[in-house]
């Protein structure tokens, strides 16, 4: 066991210096940073793109400038305003109750206290609210507390599954859990970054570039799919020859 332990870290330390050869050690976030309007983007950054994300908070932010006036919002009006984010209606359900818990529980609107937790305890305070995974917990830690947390999203599901870090029948909540303790001190938010670019960019879910990756030397699927094109360029090519 202790051997396949170190196999995992030893593969996540090559995978993330490859990919911060191609890409570079990504610091920034496009996350807020205070956590609880860290929780309503992440809640909002479910089943969409970035880009309606951004859309759907920023006029959630004009409509409902503070947590006050958001806590207030009738559902109807919250779900307006985050509409083009889609699933608007569950997602307001799900920020109007964290709102209401964290305010009866805490007496405001904050979740400093998770600072002094110990990672677990945090992330199953946060799993504990309706409408919040595992995926959604570890972003607010990781970049709200800087807590080694590993959110795992389907472009980081995509590329482990591919590379063979995770099992194929791995869900996001499982390979968090199980990458996560493996990861190098530090590495947590570079490399789920630029596992999301490459996921994006070259690891696609349909037609990967699998010969452009920066990862093909270590990847199991990448080099059946080059070796298989390698091949039927050389049979086509001996059949026009023939």
């Amino acid at each position: 066991m202790a051997g396949a332990v170190r196999g995992l870290s030893a593969r996540l330390r090559e995978v993330s210096g490859l990919l911060a050869e191609r890409f570079g050690r990504p610091e920034v976030c496009s996350h807020e940073t205070d956590p609880v309007r860290n929780l309503v983007l992440t809640i909002l950054s479910q089943n969409t793109t970035d880009a309606n994300r951004d859309r759907a908070y920023d006029r959630l932010a004009k409509r409902f400038p503070t947590l006050l006036a958001l806590a207030a919002a009738r559902p109807s009006e919250l779900e307006e305003a985050i509409r083009v984010g889609g699933l608007a209606k569950a997602k307001a359900k799900s920020i109007l109750g964290a709102l209401a818990r964290i305010r009866e529980e805490r007496g405001g609107y904050s979740l400093d206290f998770l600072g002094g937790m110990p990672l677990p305890e945090a992330r199953e305070y946060l799993t504990s609210f309706p409408g919040v995974g595992v995926k959604t917990a570890n972003i607010l830690l990781l970049f709200s507390f800087g807590m080694p947390a590993f959110p795992v999203d389907t472009h980081v599901l995509r590329v482990t599954k591919r590379l063979g870090l995770v099992s194929g029948t791995s869900t996001l909540a499982k390979a968090a859990l199980s990458l996560e303790p493996h990861v190098g001190t530090g590495d947590h938010g570079p490399l789920h970054l630029n596992l999301i670019r490459l996921g994006r960019e070259v690891c696609r879910p349909r037609d990967p570039l699998c010969a452009e990756c920066p990862l093909l030397t270590v990847c199991p699927e990448g080099k059946r799919s080059t070796e298989g094109a390698r091949n039927r360029r050389v049979r086509r090519s001996r059949r026009r020859r023939g």
